[in-house]
């Protein structure tokens, strides 16, 4: 009688256990991967420079736009309007490290910069060192 439970006990795992991680690998496939979710336009509502809030003060406004990826990257557009009245456009291709959670910026001059990215849902943070300093940026889906 210990065989036959032994017997059915086996069967049991053997039919439940690829069931179990069947169902974990279908909801990884399902997710959006980190260069997915950044695609659209993104308006910042901070932009500290080491620490020092340039937003209503040095900075208007800011939006960011990321294309989706054709082939090996995708393009980006970045606007900034500044309190003097001037402003500046960046444009250029970006590629997202999905291990290492990395935005990596090229502008069209090939100045590179690249951001540390923590992104929920409708909420993006990107983070690093631009000239020099450190810079955090938070946005929000627009």
């Amino acid at each position: 009688m210990n065989n036959n439970f032994g017997i059915k006990a086996l069967a049991f795992l053997l039919l439940v256990v690829p069931t179990l991680t069947s169902c974990d690998k279908c909801k990884d496939d399902n997710d959006p991967t980190l260069r997915e979710q950044l695609k659209g336009d993104w308006e910042v509502k901070s932009f500290t420079f080491d620490g020092v809030e340039s937003i209503g003060f040095v900075v208007n406004s800011s939006k960011m736009e990321f294309e989706a990826y054709s082939g090996s990257n995708g393009d980006f557009e970045w606007f900034i309007s500044y309190k003097d009245g001037t402003s500046e456009t960046q444009a250029g291709d970006y590629e997202v490290d999905e291990a290492d959670k990395e935005l990596e910026l090229e502008n069209n001059e090939g100045e590179r910069i690249k951001l540390d990215i923590d992104l929920d849902g409708d909420d993006l943070e990107l983070s690093g060192i631009i000239d020099g300093e450190r810079v955090i940026i938070h946005a929000e889906r627009d």
